[in-house]
């Protein structure tokens, strides 16, 4: 079996993760690809344990940099607090929702996080603008 067919196995795994916060691939699930994949590997071309090595520490990089991702993310949300922010979402008929109003809170459920924008909780990545107007950066 090739290489190409873990790395689009991991490419599956970590789009999943993104989408959805409680899907992770971890060492445990690598075990268990790795298992399949010797289980079904070609006995005339074998895939040699260095391979093996190589994409457990391609897991873990990609694992720790969604780490960091998930602590910036957090961490410029709750920076907010107190700011005048404006958002943009979409709602379960699919119309266009905006609003804006004081950031009073941060929740982070998994690795998603929202923001209560004057009463109503948004994802943070709907966040289109904070301050006024006259003040006004770029955020996300």
């Amino acid at each position: 079996m090739s290489t190409s067919a873990i790395t689009s196995t991991t490419s599956t795994a970590s789009t999943t993760s993104s989408t959805d916060s409680t899907t992770s691939l971890d060492f445990d699930e690598f075990v268990q690809i790795l298992a399949t994949e010797l289980k079904y590997q070609d006995p005339d071309d074998p895939v040699s344990g260095t391979e093996y090595v190589s994409q457990l520490a391609q897991i873990s990089s990609l694992s720790a940099l969604s780490d960091i991702s998930t602590s910036v993310t957090n961490s410029s949300a709750f920076s907010l607090i107190g700011e005048t922010v404006a958002y943009s979402t979409t709602d379960t008929s699919g119309s266009t929702v905006t609003g804006s109003g004081t950031v009073l809170s941060v929740t982070v459920s998994g690795s998603n996080t929202y923001v209560n924008v004057g009463g109503t909780t948004v994802d943070y990545s709907s966040i289109t603008k904070v301050g006024t107007d006259s003040t006004t950066t770029s955020s996300t």
